[in-house]
Parts: C-alpha cells; structure tokens; sequence
C-alpha cells in the first residue's frame, strides 16, 4: 500500500511538472507573440511617414526645377524679344536718316530736279512694298505715324519706285541709337512691356524707354521718350 502511495505521489508530481513546463511554455510564447507586433508596429508606422515624407519632397524637388525653368524660359523669352525691338527700331532710324541701305551711288534718279536718289543694291527691298513691311514689321503706333511713315510714303519718302527700280534718298543726317546697356523690362502684360535701356547719345548717356506692342503676332516698338522728354522724339 505504501508503495502504491508513493507511486501515485511520484506521478502526480511528474504529471504537474509537465503541466507546469507547458504553461510557461504557452505563456512565454502567447506574451511573446502579443509583444512582437507591438514592439514592430511604430517602426512600420514612421517607416511609412517618412517614405510618405521623402516621397513628397521627391515629388516637389522634381515639380520645383520644371516651373523655375518655365518662369527663366518665359524671362529668357522676353530678353530676347525686348533685344530685337532695339535692334529693329536702331535699324528703322539708320534707314530713316538717310543711311545702312546699300545702293549703287553712280546711278542717281533726280526727282523734281532737287531730289538725288540712288538706286538700291541692297538685298532686303526690291520695291517699296518690301520696305513698307519691313518697317511696319518693327514699328507701329504713334511710332510709326509721326516717325518713321516717311520711309516709304510723303514728300519725299525716303524711296521711290521709279524705271523698274527702287530708289534711296540718302543723307547725312543724326539717326541711330547704339544702345550699350542690357534691356530692362517692366510693365509685362500678355501684349505689352516696356523696356529701358541707355544708348551712347552722340557722346553722352542717354536713357531710352521704349512700349513695345505685340501686333499680329509680332512685337513692336510702338513708342519711345528719351530723358523723359517728348515721345518720339530725339
């Protein structure tokens, strides 16, 4: 009997160790699998915020070069119009004075007997309908009516179709503007700007503002002040 006892408190001792073991066992484990998603959880969440956040600043550094490079682009754009307004208008007052117009001086057509035009050779105008788009291609406005009109229609206009060939009036009088300054835009609209620049003024400095209007697609001076003083006027 007693050894049955002892037998039976032997088992029953084996029997809760086991269960003893499989419960640390399955608590371990349980507490363990609770912990892990708690403790991976945050770095999942900022990991997710800053790829969020990296994406969005890798999405801005690529929109941002693409509109700065438009607003240059547009910038750029304007420079070069304003530079080709100058260079339009210096060559319609060379031509207005009376000269950069190639012409063959041995010929001359005297018109009224008091004035001596010389036949052009210059490739640019084969009659005076070339030269009128020439001129009317840069210059519009009050520009073109009290300036520059004179080129091609009045008495006298600078040419003269006569005998199958266009005619120059030349002369020696102040024309030009050497402009030695880089263009200064103001006043931007979607059809007009205005530009400042100074030019080598027959020895001084002088400053020109110049409106230029887009016309049928181009861009023109329509007027300019020198000084501030009187438009249209040198």
């Amino acid at each position: 009997m007693k050894k049955r006892i002892i037998m039976c408190v032997i088992a029953s001792a084996m029997i809760c160790g086991s269960l003893a073991s499989c419960g640390k066992s399955v608590g371990t484990g349980s507490s363990s699998s609770n912990a892990q998603p708690a403790t991976t959880a945050a770095p999942t969440e900022e990991a997710t915020a800053a790829a969020s956040e990296e994406s969005t600043e890798a999405q801005a550094d690529t929109t941002a070069p693409a509109s700065q490079a438009a607003t240059s682009a547009v910038s750029g754009e304007l420079i070069a119009e304003a530079a080709r307004v100058l260079n339009n208008l210096n060559s319609i007052d060379y031509i207005c004075g009376g000269s950069s117009v190639e012409v063959d001086e041995s010929t001359v057509l005297n018109v009224d007997n008091k004035y001596p035009y010389t036949k052009v050779t210059d490739s640019r105008f084969s009659s005076v309908e070339d030269v009128k788009k020439y001129v009317t291609d840069a210059v519009c406005g009050s520009l073109l009516e009290s300036r520059y009109k004179c080129i091609y229609e009045g008495e006298p206009a600078m040419f003269t179709d006569s005998e199958g060939s266009l005619w120059f009036l030349q002369g020696a009088r102040g024309c030009g503007f050497s402009f030695n300054s880089d263009p200064v835009i103001s006043d931007v609209t979607d059809d007009s700007f205005t530009i400042t620049a100074n030019f080598d003024d027959y020895g001084s400095d002088s400053t020109m503002v110049v409106k230029a209007v887009k016309e049928n697609g181009l861009w023109k001076a329509s007027s300019f002040s020198i000084n501030g003083e009187a438009e249209n006027r040198r």
